[in-house]
């Protein structure tokens, strides 16, 4: 993906290019969100809920967990 952030008076704006902006679509049609807002509520929701640093997912008929990438963590 590749996100360019801004923090701006307290607002943060992301420009998504690369066609991560169609892989966001993506996912909010095959979720049947309503709106860009509800899926980042509900994605950031369930990360903070979550008692542990991964998630587990249903990937071809077994369930996996899964990480964030080193390179997207603090050192």
């Amino acid at each position: 993906m590749a996100v360019i952030s801004k923090i701006d008076d307290e607002k943060l704006v992301l420009i998504l290019d690369n066609g991560d902006q169609i892989k966001l679509d993506e996912v909010i049609d095959k979720w049947h969100f309503k709106d860009y807002q509800s899926f980042l509520r509900f994605a950031v929701s369930t990360m903070l809920l979550n008692e542990d640093n991964f998630l587990s997912i249903k990937l071809d008929g077994t369930r996996q967990d899964i990480k964030p990438p080193a390179h997207s963590l603090k050192d």
